[in-house]
């Protein structure tokens, strides 16, 4: 069975809780300081990982030093869900922000997919040669090689890294058994920014990665003048990497 959980805070909910209302799917609320659905804060967090870290003001995605742990860390409330939850075949985690004009269809693109991890964007960095179906960043991005100048950073702790992926997360699917793995690194306290270090720890660990949509910015797994996915109201295009 596949598991669908919407991801909201107290800054976002009354923004978007109408949309919700009106898909044709069943889904739970994960939530961030707002009484609804499964809740959570950073110190519950913290607790049930038995985590004492900080996110470091010298990692580039921290910069202004502004970011707590629910933040840099977004796989943490994922692995959060996954201890409260943990007897599903599959969890998707949808940003409340993220809207989609034919849920259905999308689903069920998916229903045969065996990967163990999809995201909005899941890339590579040049001259990997693993997950061979993941495009290598390039220079059509807007980051291009520096995301991965950038990633791993201080205070991602990764035992090995010899093969480095990055991902855009607002909406992800996870199998369960690459989210219990997660889950368990977490707590032997192997942890990174969370849009490099999942993917690269999967690829790394032998999990299959995939991405909804490619480096045309369309997608392997559906029509994209059928289904029409958006983050914050925008189409997020392979260039905005």
């Amino acid at each position: 069975m596949s598991k669908k959980i919407v991801c909201t805070c107290d800054n976002t909910f009354r923004s978007y809780d109408s949309y919700w209302k009106t898909v044709d799917f069943d889904f739970e609320y994960l939530s961030d300081r707002y009484p609804i659905g499964i809740e959570y804060d950073e110190q519950k967090v913290r607790d049930i990982f038995n985590f004492k870290g900080d996110v470091s003001k010298k990692h580039f995605w921290n910069s202004q030093g502004n970011k707590n742990i629910i933040w840099f860390y977004a796989h943490f409330r994922m692995a959060y869900y996954f201890i409260l939850n943990p007897n599903e075949e599959w969890y998707w985690f949808m940003d409340d922000d993220v809207i989609c004009d034919n849920w259905s269809e999308f689903f069920k693109a998916f229903e045969n997919n065996d990967a163990d991890f999809i995201s909005y964007y899941v890339f590579k960095n040049k001259g990997v040669k693993n997950q061979s179906n993941i495009p290598e960043i390039d220079d059509n991005t807007h980051s291009n090689t520096v995301w991965f100048d950038r990633f791993p950073g201080d205070g991602d702790h990764i035992d090995k890294k010899d093969e480095l992926f990055g991902s855009f997360f607002p909406i992800v699917r996870f199998s369960n058994k690459s989210l219990r793995h997660l889950t368990n690194l977490l707590i032997n306290k192997e942890h990174g920014y969370s849009e490099g270090f999942v993917p690269t720890i999967l690829n790394r660990d032998g999990f299959k990665l995939d991405t909804i949509f490619n480096n045309q910015s369309k997608s392997d797994h559906f029509d994209i003048n059928k289904i029409n996915i958006k983050h914050k109201n925008i189409q997020v295009n392979w260039s905005w990497i």
